[in-house]
């Protein structure tokens, strides 16, 4: 279903290692990892580099588990390297689009058509085209989770297979995996996308940044060779600059925003019109002020 790792890659994968170090689940930090050509990124008196709005770039996640009862999750992360913003959205699986004439959901086009099927429907449906892919089985998703050591998350009241508490409970990977693969939400497939950008977001920016740089390098050998994607280790050495100086200089880095739309009574998402007002601030030509740190 899924294409085989491609050899040398253009645009940047930092995103995947943020998310994956920056994965749907800790995706993270191979998603900043995403970021593009280091080109006309200017040197810094610390040493750490200054990305521009060249460097910014948009990665789709996909957490594809084996059990057939486990729902597919799609994630895309986009990476705004010198404004030191990362923003996660989750899409429904459930979500209607239209490519060629071709109508299906999300994961009507996965499983059919694979990874690129997928990408172009999102483009064509949600206006978001994707630079690069990741896709996640279990092992590299809890992976991603172990390198940013879990989160601390308040799970919704009355979710299956969850203690009701009105504080904050510790996920490890193994749980994280659970609560946002956990098919019975009240509200359905949109309460589940909801959910899996918003604890993804939460682990990124709980986690310590200066460790995560420190073993930046170590996890990326790691990652790349449990995931199926078309970044490659050549754009990891040339990229990883932006994405240290994301860590370095920035703090919560990350934030959400959720897909509006309405679901049908046959259980189809349809986006709503006005969705991509929500986020086009991330994908507009501003760049970020030059600043070296917060």
């Amino acid at each position: 279903m899924a294409k085989a790792k491609k050899g040398h890659v253009a645009i940047p994968f930092l995103l995947a290692f943020l998310l994956g170090i920056i994965g749907i689940g800790g995706v993270a930090m191979y998603i900043f990892n995403q970021i593009s050509s280091g080109d006309n990124i200017q040197k810094m008196p610390s040493s750490v580099v200054k990305p521009t709005a060249e460097d910014n770039s948009t990665l789709l996640f996909v957490l594809d588990e084996p059990n057939d009862t486990s729902p597919l999750t799609f994630m895309i992360a986009r990476i705004l390297p010198a404004d030191k913003r990362i923003m996660l959205l989750s899409l429904p699986s459930n979500m209607l689009s239209i490519v060629d004439s071709k109508q299906d959901t999300l994961e009507g086009f996965y499983k059919t058509g694979g990874i690129q099927s997928v990408m172009d429907a999102i483009e064509s449906e949600a206006k978001i085209k994707t630079d690069r892919y990741v896709i996640l089985n279990s092992d590299s998703f809890q992976k991603i989770c172990n390198i940013f050591a879990g989160v601390y998350y308040q799970i919704p009241v009355g979710t299956q297979g969850f203690a009701d508490s009105s504080e904050a409970q510790y996920l490890g990977p193994s749980q994280i995996e659970k609560l946002i693969t956990n098919p019975f939400f009240e509200k359905g497939e949109s309460q589940r996308s909801s959910i899996v950008a918003d604890v993804i977001c939460e682990m990124i920016n709980q986690t310590d940044y200066d460790r995560i740089v420190a073993s930046m390098d170590s996890n990326f050998r790691t990652l790349i060779n449990m995931m199926n994607t078309d970044i490659s280790s050549i754009d990891y050495s040339n990229n990883k600059n932006a994405l240290k100086f994301m860590y370095t200089y920035g703090s919560k880095i990350c934030t959400f925003r959720l897909a509006t739309g309405t679901t049908s009574e046959d259980n189809i998402f349809v986006l709503s019109s006005d969705f991509y007002d929500s986020i086009e601030e991330f994908f507009g030509d501003e760049t970020a002020e030059e600043t070296t740190g917060e």
